[in-house]
């Protein structure tokens, strides 16, 4: 939201008050300034001038010949706007001029000497309208300097919208205003508001929902201008919207001064006002000339039935303020914030006027914002009269807000005192009602304007007392409290540990991925994953289901990045998925570890590699035994063939498989893609192993390899438990060491590595030999043989 500090001016004196120095202030006492434009700063050497004379230029169809009255002198300018005329007056830049960052010089322009340039509004920088001169108004005095009739001048400050989430009181210059007040100890002007008479008309309003809490209005008529004043022009350009009409324009004026959404009928086409809910969809073309089926249930704002306007967003076309308008009806109301938010989000138009709605508006502004505009319509066309009375339905007000507190507690929770007078004194300043109830005591009420969703308790009161007060005014002091070792969460451990172990010892890339199914990489690879929980109102209508397993998301990473990586894509993300139901209809949310890696190698090979890992991880960091059980599965995703449960303590974890070949070659028809889902949030419930600590031995052992030709469809696990079933009182270890698979061949030779020895004696050569028999004999019980050369 976009500040103007001559706005601001208006209401609190700044005089010898550094600009920086201010912003600062505002920064740490109420919100957040995003950035500083200073305008203006670029202008200088403009005056007004007087277009005495315009003659055809001999040979171009856009330039003209000026002769340009300074007050002074009469010059020649060569200018090519259109709406050049004899007796305007114009703004133009003298040589020596500076001009949004040009300097203005004697220049050259179709053969003829110019000896400066009249200037558009845009050129000012004061709109971005470029169509043509800006023309001043009839008797505008020639040869002044132009910032002395336009506040082309100001300093623009930035504040950011998520600190004001819960000050609606602050979407507004005057909300702005008051906290200025209050942090510089100056004096806060009231508003001018409207107090005439009126006609005694009573209008026709009717209110038939409770999602609209207030709803004032009043019409005005006999409205002859059409144009804004400048400067106000000026101020809604700085706070970035653009100037449409005279009423449109004061409309959007109250808004950004007090926070207030307006709107302003054709009081020709609308005389009556319902407010009602539709009772089935319709279709509606709003002021943006775009027709939207408005769904049954929302709030409109209807003349005779039809609807003229979505309430708190946007009016209609059909009821809009045209130049032949003299007459208005004048909305100003409070709904419900929850209700527009809605709305706003299903029809996909979130205007300034919803974004202050969302904010849950004081019930009690509506008759002030009213009266302001019917001040600044009158002050402005002499013509314009109220004619009516101002009809005020109330259905809904915040309760009233008082809390009870005492000086005592403020000490304490500031860690300082602060003088009674200057505690009264803040909360005085922003607009709270403080009772002294004596020896310390104050009953405080809060204003309207601060009770829709902000003050609620003593803490509230606190935070304004120490945020006026300055927090840098409060000495840093040490804290005195025992000093507790933390237990870290097993999982928190886990977690760091498995990442760092992937990215450090495996080179795998860890990527944050959306909670949802990517419909565009499901689609592209014919893969239709579960999903136990839609999105409603999704941002992408397609992205609306919530995710069950990880996978997916981790192939469309390895999609994105095939090309840029050779089609070597390592990465892991440890993630949410929503794995069902529980028995109260609510989700069951797991974290879940996906592994994926992609090659253009071979399958074996990205598959033993990616084991590897999983080993490590339960190896060294969960330290429990692992098995991998050869299971069948029922899923367009992982090839049955090669997929493996993991299984820990008798505990279901996850799984490791190949991505079935018919989607990895979707992606590239040279790729194997395996991958690994584990699930982290069962993965706390397994038993870390006892450790066990081997007696170190002084009799030396041997070594012994042995090469078998097992069958290729025997899976390790049962080549490990035959391996390690010796029959002998020696003491030994197997390992794998190699695998060996010809092609065409039905066996794959295996070579393992026995480290043997004796735990009283160095070991004999016919204990060797009988150890090697032995290792031999159990492999050829089970029908697998030395492999012979």
């Amino acid at each position: 939201m976009y500040i103007s500090l001559n706005w601001i001016k208006d209401y609190v004196n700044l005089d010898g008050i550094d600009v920086n120095e201010l912003i600062n202030k505002f920064t740490l006492s109420c919100a957040e300034v995003e950035g500083v434009e200073i305008k203006g700063g670029n202008v200088s050497g403009v005056i007004t001038a007087k277009i005495e004379k315009v003659e055809e230029h001999p040979n171009s169809k856009k330039l003209h010949l000026l002769k340009v009255n300074t007050g002074k002198d009469i010059i020649d300018i060569v200018c090519g706007a259109p709406n050049v005329a004899e007796g305007i007056v114009v703004p133009l830049a003298t040589i020596g001029a500076n001009v949004c960052g040009i300097n203005i010089s004697k220049a050259v322009v179709g053969g003829y000497d110019s000896y400066g340039m009249c200037c558009s509004a845009k050129e000012l920088g004061i709109s971005d309208d470029h169509s043509g001169l800006y023309v001043f108004e009839d008797g505008t005095p020639i040869g002044v300097d132009v910032k002395e009739i336009l506040d082309i001048d100001d300093v623009v400050f930035e504040v950011d919208n998520k600190s004001l989430t819960n000050r609606p009181d602050m979407w507004g210059h005057y909300g702005i205003a008051r906290e200025i007040s209050a942090i510089t100890g100056r004096e806060l002007r009231p508003l001018i508001l409207w107090d005439g008479e009126t006609n005694g008309k009573k209008l026709d309003i009717t209110v038939n929902t409770d999602k609209c809490y207030r709803y004032t209005s009043a019409t005005m008529g006999n409205i002859t201008r059409k144009v804004s004043p400048i400067n106000m022009q000026i101020r809604l350009y700085y706070a970035g919207m653009r100037g449409v009409n005279f009423l449109a324009d004061v409309t959007n004026y109250v808004m950004l001064e007090l926070g207030q959404p307006m709107h302003a009928f054709d009081n020709a086409i609308v005389d009556n006002i319902e407010v009602n809910e539709l009772a089935k969809e319709a279709k509606f073309v709003t002021l943006d000339s775009q027709e939207r089926m408005l769904p049954a249930h929302t709030m409109v704002i209807a003349n005779d039935n039809k609807p003229v306007a979505v309430a708190g967003i946007m009016g209609g076309e059909n009821s809009e303020i045209t130049d032949d308008t003299t007459s208005v009806l004048i909305e100003s109301a409070c709904f419900d914030g929850t209700d527009v938010r809605k709305t706003a989000t299903k029809l996909g138009l979130r205007t300034e006027a919803s974004a202050r709605y969302e904010k849950m508006l004081d019930t009690q502004l509506t008759e002030t914002a009213l009266r302001r505009f019917m001040q600044i319509v009158v002050e402005n066309d002499e013509n314009a009269e109220v004619t009516s009375d101002i009809t005020d339905i109330v259905k809904y007000t915040y309760p009233e807000v008082v809390i009870d507190i005492d000086k005592a507690y403020i000490d304490k929770y500031i860690g300082i005192s602060i003088p009674e007078e200057r505690i009264i004194s803040i909360l005085e300043s922003l607009t709270f009602k403080v009772e002294n109830m004596g020896d310390g005591l104050y009953s405080v009420t809060a204003p309207s304007f601060r009770t829709t969703k902000d003050i609620q308790g003593k803490a509230d009161l606190i935070e304004e007392i120490t945020r006026v007060y300055g927090y840098d005014n409060i000495p840093a002091t040490s804290t005195t409290q025992p000093v507790v070792p933390m237990i870290q969460d097993k999982s928190v451990d886990l977690e760091y540990d498995t990442k760092y172990a992937l990215a450090t010892r495996y080179n795998y890339s860890e990527v944050h991925s959306y909670i949802w199914n990517d419909y565009n990489t499901c689609n592209e690879l014919g893969i239709n994953p579960p999903s136990y929980m839609n999105i409603v109102n999704a941002l992408q209508k397609d992205n609306n289901q919530i995710r069950s397993t990880i996978i997916p998301s981790l192939m469309k990473v390895v999609m994105d990045n095939k090309n840029d990586l050779s089609g070597e894509v390592q990465a892991f993300e440890i993630g949410r998925v929503v794995t069902g139901l529980n028995d109260n209809g609510l989700c069951n949310e797991e974290k879940s570890l996906g592994i994926i890696r992609s090659t253009r190698g071979t399958m074996q090979d990205a598959l033993i590699s990616l084991k590897e890992a999983v080993d490590y991880i339960f190896a060294d960091i969960v330290k429990a035994k692992v098995e991998y059980v050869k299971s069948d599965i029922n899923d367009d995703l992982i090839c049955p063939v090669n997929y493996y449960r993991i299984v820990a303590n008798n505990i279901n974890l996850g799984y490791i498989g190949i991505v079935n070949p018919r989607i990895s070659k979707k992606i590239d028809s040279k790729m194997t893609i395996v991958v690994c889902e584990i699930n982290y949030t069962k993965i706390r419930d397994v038993q870390a192993r006892e450790y066990k600590f081997e007696k170190i031995y002084k009799h030396p052992g041997t070594e012994l390899d042995f090469n078998f030709e097992i069958p290729k469809t025997m899976l390790y696990a049962d080549v490990e438990k035959i391996a390690t079933s010796v029959d002998t009182p020696l003491l030994y270890k197997v390992g794998l060491t190699d695998i060996y698979k010809a092609e065409g061949s039905e066996y794959a030779n295996y070579t393992l590595h026995y480290s043997v020895l004796a735990e009283d004696h160095t070991l004999t050569g016919a204990e060797i030999e009988e150890f090697h028999a032995n290792v031999i004999n159990v492999f050829k019980a089970n029908n697998i043989n030395l492999k012979m050369n």
